[in-house]
């Protein structure tokens, strides 16, 4: 199951480096220089709003997972939160992006990253890809 389930992510990653590449020739993105694992914040304000957002996940999702495994709550719920805290995440970067930052075109970027990864995981949840909902 952990080889299926790193294969997807390596498949969606692929698919989004492609997706990636097309916009950037396609629309003439210059490539941004970026630390692997870097958080890469436009401005203060951006990076406040982000970790207030990162403290809401961790509390959220800890309330989840005790719901999810002492009282037994759907799986699915932890999953759509999952969903709703990524886009979120996406969209405040787009928009830092957009808005406040010397290369606006990044915010096309990073939406198309977001439907690539929202659409995945909705993918594997909706066709309970790993059997996790049986």
């Amino acid at each position: 199951m952990w080889l299926e389930i790193g294969l997807v992510i390596l498949g969606i990653v692929a698919l989004n480096s492609l997706i990636n590449f097309a916009l950037r020739k396609l629309l003439k993105i210059d490539k941004e220089k970026k630390e692997f694992f870097s958080f890469d914040y436009v401005n203060e304000r951006h990076e406040e709003i982000d970790k207030w957002l990162r403290w809401v996940w961790l509390l959220l999702s800890a309330v989840i997972i005790y719901l999810v495994f002492i009282h037994e709550f759907p799986i699915i719920l932890y999953l759509m939160l999952f969903i709703i805290l990524m886009a979120l995440d996406y969209f405040v970067r787009a928009y830092f992006q957009w808005k406040h930052s010397d290369q606006p075109k990044q915010a096309v970027l990073t939406i198309s990253e977001m439907i690539v990864w929202i659409s995945a995981v909705t993918f594997v949840i909706y066709f309970d890809v790993f059997n996790f909902l049986t």
